[in-house]
């Protein structure tokens, strides 16, 4: 089987969740380093790929594909072991609102405190700071109910924890967790550190 192709930038979260699951799978892939800081997805070679002038992109012989979340459900359904979605539809259909309100819903808050985080002095505000993350701390209620007792967000190992795992990291970055009021998502993001597919990210 000749090798994916993975289109990635290091550091970037939508490219690590592909990673993870390449990895969950052992999928041999060849990286093709894309340098978002010199403009590299803006290239014409890049554009044919992805219009958008982003990344994660894989080819996977003739197949070429964007959006990470969309790669990850591809790669579940044409390479199945192991599989990372439940076969009950209602299952599979749980995994994908976790995906959905862990991405979508989050979303505004997690970038409301990214761009207060990553502001320089003297535009850096502590209390701008604080307020975010006590806006993201309140969404994220809702996954540490969702988790409960259970080792991963929907029950077993899925995509839900492939495609969440990287804004985890990032929430951890940006201070927001571990915190004491969300004990079991903070043990769940500890926990996902241990496994081989997310250390290959850190």
């Amino acid at each position: 089987m000749a090798a994916i192709k993975l289109y990635d930038f290091a550091s970037s979260p939508n490219c690590q969740r592909v990673k993870v699951v390449l990895a969950e799978k052992k999928l041999p892939f060849e990286t093709v380093p894309v340098d978002l800081r010199q403009g590299d997805q803006k290239k014409a070679d890049f554009l044919k790929l992805n219009p958008n002038g982003k990344v994660p992109v894989i080819v996977d012989g003739t197949t070429v594909l964007y959006e990470s979340c969309v790669i990850n459900e591809y790669l579940d359904e044409k390479y199945p072991e192991p599989a990372l979605m439940p076969k009950d539809h209602a299952k599979r259909a749980k995994v994908r609102i976790v995906i959905d309100y862990g991405l979508a819903h989050l979303d505004s808050a997690y970038q409301k405190l990214r761009q207060e985080a990553m502001k320089k002095d003297p535009e850096k505000n502590p209390e701008a700071i604080e307020s975010a993350k006590k806006d993201v701390k309140a969404l994220l209620q809702r996954l540490e109910r969702e988790i409960g007792d259970q080792p991963y967000l929907a029950g077993d190992f899925s995509l839900a924890d492939a495609d969440l795992i990287p804004r985890f990291l990032r929430l951890e970055g940006f201070g927001v967790l571990p915190d004491s009021s969300l004990p079991r998502l903070s043990a769940y993001v500890k926990r996902m550190k241990e496994r081989p597919s997310v250390k290959a990210i850190l």
